[in-house]
């Protein structure tokens, strides 16, 4: 039982990782009057090309914005396209103001690996379980501390007070889109879930021991 534990709880923790760069983690909605008008003129025009659209994916009537989730490693690529242009003063400016919020939100997102991968050295170099507990509790807590972070960073783009474009010095996405939406997807709650299982998992594994090893335990923790 003891080697059952230890696989199934290093497996969990490991596959936190791939969750955190791979999965679609981040959620966008921006609306586009843009869009709606073209899918409008295209209907009026009786284009194929639109009425196929419709069919390929799934559309009763024109979208109105465009939404879709993103990998971590997917929102690089984006980055780099909307960071195409030279920067100005005024851009300059606004990438510093977000620098304290995207700094904290990074670092969170770094302790969480950090707390993965202590996990999986607790799981085999400690006796005493319950560092294993508390480094679970400390994954779920700063996993929820980064959705904080994060919603913090993007709420200025969500409520208008900044755009894309401003950033970015990119003046063309304001008339293409707007921002509506920008949050973390239902996907990234699946890594505090296996902090969460880790935890659960070692308490009861704890809870099924010998009374005799569990006495000696609480001698070696003194």
């Amino acid at each position: 039982m003891k080697y059952v534990y230890k696989i199934v709880s290093a497996l969990c923790a490991i596959a936190i990782l791939p969750v955190m760069f791979f999965s679609s983690l981040i959620y966008y909605y921006f609306s586009s009057t843009a869009l709606e008008s073209l899918y409008a003129l295209g209907e009026y025009m009786g284009s194929q090309t639109i009425a196929d659209s419709y069919e390929k994916y799934g559309l009763d009537s024109a979208p109105t914005g465009i939404s879709d989730s993103l990998s971590l490693y997917e929102v690089y690529d984006l980055l780099r396209i909307f960071s195409g242009g030279e920067a100005s003063p005024e851009v300059l400016e606004n990438v510093k103001n977000l620098l304290p919020p995207l700094l904290a939100t990074v670092a969170a997102f770094i302790l969480i690996i950090i707390c993965a991968i202590v996990t999986v050295i607790l799981v085999f170099a400690c006796k005493d379980n319950r560092k294993v507990i508390a480094s679970s509790f400390a994954g779920v807590g700063i996993s929820l501390l980064f959705v904080m972070l994060f919603d913090n960073l993007v709420s200025p783009f969500v409520n208008g007070t900044l755009s894309i474009s401003e950033v970015f010095g990119n003046s063309w996405f304001d008339l293409l889109a707007e921002v509506e939406e920008i949050s973390i997807s239902p996907e990234f709650y699946l890594i505090p879930a296996l902090f969460g299982f880790i935890a659960l998992w070692t308490v009861l594994y704890n809870a099924t021991l010998p009374e005799k090893e569990k006495v000696e335990r609480k001698k070696m923790i003194g």
